[in-house]
């Protein structure tokens, strides 16, 4: 019915959530149109949300963690713990990087979960693959640990496990919440530092960690999505719904 909307389709549960949890903080939320679109009594103005949306940050912050060229050369110049990275003008500038690391990853500079992600260790490979719009990253192994910052606060920290390579299956990861008790404070650190450098209010930093403790960030995310916080597949939930609404709010009161 909302095809001509371009409007991807209902997420009823999410609208569930969101509502339930907004009527419980007293915000009065209305569904106010079939394809999706929310609204909330902020100051006694009725304000809007869209129901799969989950970014609450201003625009600028937003446009640079999407770009992960612009992203690394932020946190290469802030000193952060960075993947080794390159923006290749040509194929001779990939195939040297390629011998420089012997495993590299090529994605689009502005790709979502996981999506169109190459693995590259031969320049045969790298002959077929079309490098506009794309980052090269030396290939990392490590668990995955993703870290939830909220005005400069962690929120909660997850794992992120599977068993095959994530971009053959960018929906086969496995999240576990991790206790607070065993927080890494380095990633805490890091995680808060990497959010205010790019400006973010409300985002996940992702981490890799190597066998021998080495830490690396994966990339910076400011539309994380909410449903596996909530209910995660093992560990601690976070109420992150409500986490979400009251920066919603914040940002409507300034």
């Amino acid at each position: 019915m909302n095809n001509h909307l371009n409007i991807p389709s209902l997420d009823q549960e999410r609208i569930d959530l969101f509502i339930a949890t907004a009527k419980k903080m007293g915000l009065k939320p209305k569904q106010v149109s079939d394809a999706g679109l929310l609204s909330i009594q902020v100051d006694g103005k009725e304000r809007y949300v869209f129901h799969k949306s989950s970014n609450p940050n201003w625009v600028m912050p937003s446009w640079l963690s999407e770009n992960k060229y612009m992203a690394r050369v932020i946190f290469e110049r802030n000193g952060l713990p960075n993947i080794p990275f390159c923006l290749p003008t040509n194929t001779s500038v990939a195939q040297s990087f390629l011998s420089d690391h012997g495993k590299i990853i090529a994605k689009p500079i502005k790709g979502k979960k996981a999506q169109d992600i190459k693995l590259i260790s031969s320049s045969f490979e790298l002959d077929d693959i079309n490098l506009e719009g794309r980052i090269l990253e030396k290939f990392i192994e490590g668990q995955e640990t993703r870290i939830l910052v909220v005005a400069g606060q962690v929120i909660a920290v997850h794992l992120r496990v599977y068993d095959a390579l994530i971009m053959d299956d960018p929906d086969i990861v496995k999240r576990v919440s991790v206790h607070k008790t065993e927080w890494d404070k380095t990633l805490i650190q890091q995680a808060i530092k990497a959010a205010e450098v790019i400006g973010l209010q409300f985002c996940v930093v992702d981490f890799l960690v190597t066998e021998r403790n080495e830490q690396f960030i994966l990339e910076i995310n400011s539309a994380p999505g909410i449903d596996k916080f909530e209910v995660p597949d093992e560990g601690p939930p976070t109420e992150m719904m409500k986490i979400y609404i009251e920066q919603l709010v914040k940002n409507y009161s300034l």
